[in-house]
Formats: C-alpha cells, structure tokens, sequence
C-alpha cells in the first residue's frame, strides 16, 4: 500500500506503524534519532531511521513488553495483552507464541506479570489523578499517541506524545524502570537516556503546533516492582534551556547532512584525552593512602581537635 505523506504541519491520529515508518513528505528528525546524532555520529543516524537506511530493521525486546502493555492499558484504556501461560520465554513453544502476539500488534504478557500490569495501571491513574499541580486533570481530558509534525529550519521534525491534555496545558510521558522511580535516584536514569532532549524536543514541538508556551512536560516514572511506586517528574527551566540547545545542535546538524547527504562518522583525527576531574582525585587520594603506613587501631581513635 502506498505510504501517506505528511506535507503539512499539525497534529494527526495515524497508526504507532506508519508514525514509526517516518511518513514526513522529507526524512524527519525523532526525539531518539535527534539523541543518536548527538551521542554518537550523524552515520549512527543514519543507520537507525527507517526512510535513509534500506536494510534498517525495528528491534524488539522482552524488557518493552510490560511496560508496553501497562502503557496502553494506562494512557489507551485498551488491553491488548496476550497474556502466555509460562514460567518465562525459555522454551521455543512460550517464544512462538510470544512472537504471535507481536505480530498481531498485541503484548505478550507472562501468566505471572498479568496482575503487574493491572495493578501498575491503576496505581499510575490514582498518582496521576491525585496531584495537585495537575489542577484536576484525569486521563480523560486528554488523548494518547497523537503524532505531532513541524517543520525548522528547513527540515520536518516528528514527536510521538504519550499523552497530551486536549488544550495542549500539558503533555505526560509514561517511562517504567526496574530500577528505582524516586525523585532523586531516577534524574540519572533520565539523564543515561537523553531525557532533557526528549522533553525539550517534545515541548518544542508541541509548541510549533500551538500549545501554550512552557507548557510541562511532565515524566511519569513506574516501578515494575511491588508496590509499582509512581512518581512524576520535571525539568526545572536550566534543565530545560540545555535540553533545548542540544536539540537546536541536532536539528543545524541534521539539516546539514540532509542537504549534502554526507553522514559522517567520528571525527578522522586523533583525539587527544584529557584526565577527567574524578581520575585525578582518585590517584591523588590513593598516593596519599598507600603512603601513610596506617594503624588499624588507631582508627577509631578520636579526631585531634
């Protein structure tokens, strides 16, 4: 069937397929491939986006599944679980039926992690629900995987909200993690994967469509864990103004490659490596261990005042 192409900027209901597919009248720039481009090469880039590389393939991992299908379960209200009544994927029978239900566009979920995903949905609602900065807001008052299209300085960018309230007052990204949702553990995690980008590129986009100006960008954190524990995070505006550069940085570069079509790799020269602050202290610190003969008794002695 013939791709649809995006020639106008705005905001569209299309499948996550054709979205993914990139249907922009030009090659356009993601949040991950706009992230890509700056972590590693624009030939990274290149590689990863499904309209410049003939042989690109999605990949897919068990890891997206859960919090695949408490995503639609949360934001889409749809269950579209398939749940697999095995102790794990380790057999060929619980893998073929796993890679069934990916193919009908379904969520393969383990017997065991069923009542997870339930329970991660309602616990995410009532956090949602329940905050006071969100002014009321439900879930309702808003819609899930709209596609979002503009165009900057020459080239066409693409945003993917997980959730967007329907006056643009707020838009909610939903990440789940094996780790830890706190406030004050989870800005690493955030920052491993480029989130500052991800919000800013968001916030700019749906900018470019109309919403209001700073509106938040609000993440959504889960535990996969019992007690599923939810938090929901920002970025305070310095954050936001380096997320915002990067993603000024990406679109000059990608337009850049795009018209020359020339994706470089890294740099041909050599690099020359400075010692990072942390090595320099650590040597510094255990010349001065390693040169002080110590008495383990002494240790417990008290500090000379």
């Amino acid at each position: 069937s013939a791709m649809i192409r995006v020639t106008e900027p705005g905001i569209y209901t299309m499948p996550a397929e054709t979205y993914h597919a990139d249907p922009a009248a030009d090659p356009s720039l993601s949040s991950g491939i706009g992230r890509l481009l700056l972590s590693h090469s624009p030939a990274h880039a290149w590689v990863a986006h499904p309209r410049l590389n003939p042989r690109y393939k999605a990949e897919e991992k068990d890891a997206f599944d859960l919090g695949s299908a408490a995503h639609a379960l949360l934001l889409e209200g749809s269950d579209r679980m398939t749940v697999i009544d095995a102790e794990d994927f380790r057999t060929k029978h619980a893998r073929e039926l796993r890679d069934q239900a990916r193919a009908e566009g379904r969520h393969p979920v383990l017997a065991s992690r069923y009542k997870d995903v339930i329970a991660m949905a309602e616990i995410a609602r009532d956090t949602i629900e329940r905050c006071p900065d969100l002014g009321g807001l439900t879930l309702k008052d808003g819609k899930a995987e709209q596609s979002i299209f503009w165009r900057e300085a020459g080239v066409w960018c693409r945003i993917r909200p997980d959730w967007r309230a329907n006056d643009g007052s707020v838009k909610l990204d939903y990440k789940t993690t094996s780790a830890s949702a706190s406030p004050e553990s989870w800005p690493r995690t955030m920052a491993g994967m480029g989130g500052e980008f991800q919000a800013a590129f968001y916030t700019r986009g749906c900018e470019a469509v109309g919403d209001p100006h700073h509106a938040p960008f609000v993440f959504v954190v889960q535990e996969t864990e019992p007690p599923y524990a939810c938090s929901l995070q920002a970025l305070a505006p310095g954050y936001m103004e380096l997320g915002m550069s990067k993603v000024e940085e990406a679109i000059r570069t990608w337009a850049k490659c795009l018209k020359a079509n020339r994706w470089p790799g890294y740099p041909d020269r050599i690099c020359y490596i400075e010692p990072p602050a942390w090595e320099l202290t650590r040597w510094e610190e255990r010349k001065a261990v390693i040169g002080t003969p110590y008495d383990p008794s002494k240790l417990w002695e008290k500090e000379p005042s």
